[in-house]
């Protein structure tokens, strides 16, 4: 059901071979707090009350059929309904459902969105507004009609052709590729390998209008459907809504049978090898099918647990491993997935060092059979035992932070494979009996998994070029066979027992307070000059969060050293603190949830973290030892360095990468402190000034502020940061930034180039950049350019050309080093369209200076500011940007009250004359990547 019981890597795979067999059952109770059942059309219904967030509600329509039921004149089909779903409805004809939620604050693409996948098709009104009965009752019609209500129009249908025709040009990398080339191993020749949803090209252009219809017609009924509300309701009154609303859907006569497609065992080890020349690196994957339990029982529960502890144990082992220079992986694991609803995968992975194949494969088979023939230590167990109570204890105090799309999601699971959906008190009672009983027999017996050769596949995907080895399948089985003979070493499970801090540290005194400002936090200065400031809050039961900030970063270094201090502070995250190194430190924290990381940016430098109320101290103590007694062991860096060296290989074929790189050095105009990933990034590292970077910018507490938000008890928690934050060194220094004016050229820079590329596609990148006052006023009009635009894209260039699955508009506005502003317009087309795509690009950046924005389109953008900002406030994140940016930038807070006033201040006027004074003077860098000829 929730997050603890996916523990496992859950994939989006679904299923295969002809069987109407995949009705799986439960004999888990279901949650008594979910109202539930089934109408007699045969609709299943899901309503449960809940207040994360506080008075929204998400409202789920699930289909329990996709693109698997396609037949081969209808492949893409599932998918073409899915975009149709929002283009006409019975109740809201057009673009009218749209235009009516968002005018309520309900964002399309964020709140508003469905997927398709092989057995399934989900829609979603998420985090709608209870206040308002019409729009409950609204989204309660919407998802009446996705039932049976598309219409389905011919002029609609025409138009979204060259939407989804994008689409499909957008997501064919090379990863897609090599997954359509491997499908047919991996799912064993059923129909799954041939049903990659988005579908073919000829039917998408081609396919008769009634076609769709017939399709809708004949899988879109009640009996494969389930209604999914979750929210701020009353639940009792939603479902005789929902009853009254749905009963009257009829059910077909005579409907079609849904079957369910299998993947079919194998009698023999299958093997393929894929090659892609866009493909980066190689992989080796060993597969091994299974079956999934039809009836998921508490003992399938147990067996689960059990399977995830041999999961997290072998997972350590494996991290130990690549830690290692002499490690010929740039990466191995373990894990599972459901491919089907009927098939599961329990997986072998290892992607081999350019020239180390063989070496790798053995070495990740190597620490399989050390398990298979000495199994997991105890002290192994226990330390995942007590990882697993902790999770759940954790679990607990937040269950009132579970939001509505969650709980929504995981019913949504329980209607399409009768996922458990338990109550809470269930879970704990669940857990407290099975963690301390599972066995480590039981847990050493889930090796087992990796032994039916027989029904496995050796999957390998990688580049297509000159120096790319493949190992052959003989190859691979007899690395395997050599393995099973030779002579393989006990682990040693090496976990030191002393204390984080050995150290006694006395609390440094208080010596001045500050406030700030609209706020309640309340902050201190400390005996050795570290700010500290703290906020209690009440939205998280079992969390505190922390932020930390000094002014410097790497601006302060010469361009020699950028390289290197790039690598700073992963170099301490890879080597670990005081008496512990990484692994050890790992093993250490053991039951701890508490974590934290440093960060080296352009201007700053700090740490980020969280724990639990109760690990606070935890926090804290690594705090003090990040600055204290950070440790720089070569040896990991060197085997990081050595996995940088192997992407290096096969980095010119990265399309992705060299259109970033052309951006980000056209828009700091070829500036040498722009950072580039590659061989002369490499060349250019230095393990010993990198350590010595770190040790530069992380010293001295007076230079540091501290902010610590959420469940904190300044009581008891206070004193911990006297103590450890306290004991900092402190040299007094006053360091501020240098601002070496990084930016594009004057006016405008324009870059063309071309790629080879598989399939072509060009893709074009602005990006206008200019001053700009740094005041919540100005970031809204920003942000109201940015939609606007936005808005306008996505009818011209997707809707009215069917030129790009989507054109993303992102603002951003900041006041350090100097204030500016810069909009990005980014979209992937055909070659053949781009000229007149980027003139539209163009012709609305002038339109929204000269003619008065739509007033609905603005309201909608409006409301949805006011809505955001309200599901924000009950965030720590939220005020834990606040209190950084009053202390960093010196932003007043501003109440919610005042934003909403704020915020409906703004007309149509003042965006245009915004607007006008925006674009007046700025740079703009256009970068268009096209395909080679």
């Amino acid at each position: 059901m929730t997050s603890i019981f996916k523990f496992s890597l859950l994939l989006c795979f679904s299923i295969l071979g002809l069987s109407s067999f995949a009705q799986y059952t439960t004999t888990v109770p279901v949650n008594e707090a979910v109202k539930t059942g089934k109408l007699k059309n045969g609709m299943t219904y899901y309503i449960m009350h809940n207040e994360e967030p506080k008075d929204r509600a998400s409202f789920y329509f699930v289909q329990n059929v996709g693109a698997i039921l396609e037949d081969d004149a209808q492949n893409g089909l599932a998918h073409f309904l899915e975009h149709m779903a929002f283009n006409g409805l019975k109740n809201f004809p057009g673009k009218n459902m749209l235009d009516y939620l968002e005018k309520n604050g309900i964002l399309f693409g964020r709140d508003i969105n469905a997927y398709t996948a092989q057995d399934e098709t989900v829609y979603n009104l998420s985090n709608i507004p209870v206040a308002s009965e019409n729009l409950l009752d609204s989204a309660l019609l919407v998802l009446h009609d996705w039932s049976g209500g598309l219409l389905l129009e011919a002029e609609e249908i025409e138009s979204e052709r060259g939407v989804i025709h994008e689409e499909w040009r957008t997501r064919r990398n090379a990863d897609f590729r090599l997954r359509n080339m491997t499908n047919a191993v991996m799912f064993n020749n059923s129909k799954y390998a041939d049903r990659d949803v988005i579908g073919s090209l000829d039917v998408i252009d081609n396919f008769e209008h009634q076609a769709l219809r017939d399709y809708y017609e004949k899988w879109y009924r009640p009996d494969l459907q389930a209604v999914v509300i979750v929210g701020d309701i009353d639940a009792e009154k939603m479902e005789a809504k929902v009853k009254a609303l749905f009963s009257k859907i009829p059910m077909p006569k005579n409907a079609a049978e849904r079957t369910y497609c299998q993947v079919p065992d194998s009698k023999a080890l299958a093997y393929v090898a894929a090659k892609d020349k866009e493909a980066k690196s190689l992989s080796i994957m060993w597969g091994f099918r299974y079956d999934l339990d039809s009836v998921i029982t508490e003992e399938t529960q147990r067996r689960n647990m059990a399977n995830s502890m041999f999961s997290q144990m072998l997972k350590s082992r494996i991290s130990e491993q690549t830690k290692k220079l002499e490690c010929s992986a740039v990466g191995m694991g373990f894990g599972s997935f459901e491919m089907a609803r009927t098939k599961g995968l329990n997986y072998i992975y290892v992607s081999p060092k350019i020239g180390k194949e063989l070496e790798a494969f053995a070495e990740v088979l190597t620490e399989l059979e050390r398990v298979k023939r000495y199994g997991f230590n105890q002290s192994e167990l226990d330390r995942v035992k007590v990882q697993f109570q902790r999770s759940y204890e954790s679990y607990y105090a937040n269950r009132a932070k579970i939001s509505n799309d969650s709980w929504a999601k995981q019913l949504g699971d329980l209607y399409l494979k009768s996922k458990p959906f338990p109550s809470i008190e269930w879970e704990m009672a669940f857990a407290a009996k099975t963690i301390p009983a599972i066995t480590l027999d039981e847990v050493n017996a889930m090796v087992s998994k990796y032994s039916n050769e027989a029904n496995s596949a050796l999957i390998l995907k990688g580049p297509e070029n000159a120096t790319q080895y493949f190992p052959t399948k003989d190859e691979l089985l007899a690395v395997a066979a050599k393995v099973k003979a030779s002579d393989v070493e006990a682990y040693v499970d090496e976990a030191g027992d002393q204390p984080l801090v050995a150290k006694e540290l006395k609390p440094a005194k208080i010596t001045d307070t500050f406030k700030v400002e609209g706020t309640d936090a309340k902050g201190y200065v400390l005996e050795n000059g570290a700010k500290v400031v703290i906020l209690p809050t009440e939205f998280s039961k079992d969390n505190i969060s922390m932020s930390s900030f000094s002014f410097g970063g790497s601006s302060l270094l010469d361009v020699k050293d950028l390289a290197s201090a790039d690598m700073a502070t992963g170099i301490v995250q890879m080597s670990g603190v005081g008496e512990f190194n990484a692994t050890q430190l790992q093993k250490k924290l053991t039951g701890k949830i508490a974590g934290l990381s440093a960060n080296l940016g352009e201007l700053t430098e700090g740490f980020s973290g969280s724990a639990s109320p109760q690990d606070f101290e935890t926090l804290m103590q690594l705090l003090y030892l990040n600055f204290e007694a950070p440790r720089f062991e070569e040896a990991p860096y060197n085997a990081q360095v050595a996995r940088m060296k192997n992407y290096l290989t096969n980095i010119g074929v990265d399309n992705g990468k060299a259109l970033k790189d052309t951006i980000a050095l056209a828009t700091t105009n070829y500036s040498p402190r722009m950072l580039l990933f590659g061989e002369e990034f490499i060349n250019k590292l230095d393990f010993n000034r990198a350590s010595e970077i770190y040790k530069e910018r992380f010293s001295d507490a007076s230079d540091f502020t501290f902010i610590f938000v959420g469940n904190i008890n300044e009581e008891e928690h206070l004193p911990m940061i006297q103590k450890y934050i306290g004991s900092i060194s402190s040299s007094n220094r006053k360091e501020s930034f240098v601002d070496h004016k990084v930016g594009p050229a004057k006016g405008k820079t324009s870059k063309i180039f071309t790629r080879k590329m598989a399939v072509p596609k060009t893709t074009v990148s602005y990006s206008i950049q200019g001053d700009l006052d740094y005041t919540l006023k100005n970031k809204l009009m920003l942000n109201v350019v940015s939609q606007l635009l936005s808005k306008r894209y996505m009818t011209t260039i997707r809707e009215e050309e069917g030129g790009s699955y989507g054109v993303g508009v992102r603002p951003s506005a900041s006041k350090l080093p100097s204030p500016e502003f810069s909009l990005s317009i980014n979209f992937d087309t055909d070659p053949a369209k781009c000229d007149r795509l980027v003139e539209i690009v163009e012709e609305e950046i002038t339109r929204i200076q000269k003619e008065a924005c739509n007033a609905a389109d603005l309201t909608e953008i409006k409301n949805n500011f006011i809505k955001s900002r309200e599901e924000a406030e009950l965030q720590n994140s939220f005020w834990l940007s606040v209190v950084q940016n009053n202390l960093m930038l010196g932003s007043e807070f501003t109440s919610k009250e005042e934003y909403k006033k704020l915020v409906e201040g703004i007309d149509a006027a003042s965006v245009k004359k915004f607007a006008k004074k925006l674009f007046k003077k700025t740079n703009l860098v256009e970068v268009i990547m096209n395909p080679a000829e």
